[in-house]
């Protein structure tokens, strides 16, 4: 399949983007949990994708991007938008009000397998090694010595929820495996038409539902506008550059992340302590990025 952004060897650089990337999403399930009990995850979706669609226009506005020039890039952002932002965010929002942040980062950590393998059939030059497949599993290994404890003490299963979660985590690897599709349109202004559509697809919707939002608390309010600003507009600015520079693949990474960043924040804020099950982790995770370096040395 042909691209207009050739790939290159991910640096030192890249991979530091990838584990910021990473951070940002931990951190948004620690916001969701913060916000979605008082909007509802549809009010939340939609403060999510208001809040990040107006710094990133006004953006393209004072630098005067391009609009997509044609239908065929516009029904690929469209697309984009239904499998990133409205499906995704509406499912994980709803989906965390039955069940823990920590499992919720454990079904989203299986992504970068799917990613793997997407990439492998979608694109001419993000192929597998063996290499890459032994980093993806053994950040995987980290993952499970993360929540794996938790999990052993028992947790309350909800099918349904646990099913949202997995199909939110297969949107967004279908959107990751859309984004080198976009040729003739900048990064900024293909998020910002992303954030644009979701906010179209959202308002009847709400209009529909007839459920106005309720007053917020200054916690719940702060975590919503930090979920819109950095969790979705950043995020997805750094998510595109990553994937436009070095692979779905390697931005995938970030999903091992999650988890580890969600830990390190409740030690930072809250104080809990640093088990030897994160140190394992992280070296697993470090571990996978080695591996994965490796690989796409040797792919080059």
């Amino acid at each position: 399949m042909d691209s207009r952004h050739p790939l290159r060897q991910p640096g030192l650089a890249d991979f530091l983007k990838i584990a910021l990337l990473g951070a940002i999403w931990g951190s948004a399930f620690l916001a969701i949990k913060l916000s979605v009990h008082e909007t509802g995850p549809l009010w939340l979706v939609m403060i999510r994708v208001a809040v990040a669609f107006v710094p990133i226009a006004l953006f393209t506005l004072w630098r005067r991007d391009s609009l997509p020039p044609d239908g065929r890039e516009w029904l690929i952002i469209i697309l984009m938008s239904l499998l990133n932002t409205v499906g995704p965010f509406f499912l994980i929002s709803w989906a965390e009000l039955y069940i823990p942040a920590g499992v919720t980062s454990l079904i989203m950590g299986a992504g970068p397998l799917a990613t793997l393998v997407a990439a492998h059939f979608t694109t001419p030059d993000d192929r597998f090694t063996g290499n890459k497949l032994a980093g993806m599993l053994l950040g995987l290994a980290g993952l499970m010595l993360v929540v794996g404890p938790g999990i052993s003490q028992g947790l309350g299963f909800d099918a349904l929820a646990y099913g949202a979660v997995w199909l939110g985590m297969l949107c967004y690897v279908a959107a990751g495996s859309m984004i080198r599709l976009v040729r003739k349109t900048s990064v900024a202004m293909m998020t910002s038409v992303n954030m644009g559509v979701g906010i179209l697809t959202l308002t009847p919707m709400l209009l529909l539902a007839g459920e106005p939002l309720a007053p917020m608390s200054f916690t719940g309010a702060m975590a919503a506008l930090y979920l819109g600003l950095v969790c979705t507009g950043l995020a997805y600015l750094l998510r595109a550059h990553i994937t436009l520079s070095v692979g779905q693949t390697y931005m995938s990474m970030a999903s091992y992340v999650m988890p580890l960043s969600g830990v390190l924040l409740a030690w930072a804020i809250l104080g809990e302590p640093v088990t030897w099950h994160i140190v394992a982790a992280l070296a697993c995770v470090l571990g996978g990025f080695a591996l994965a370096k490796r690989g796409s040395s040797s792919s080059h």
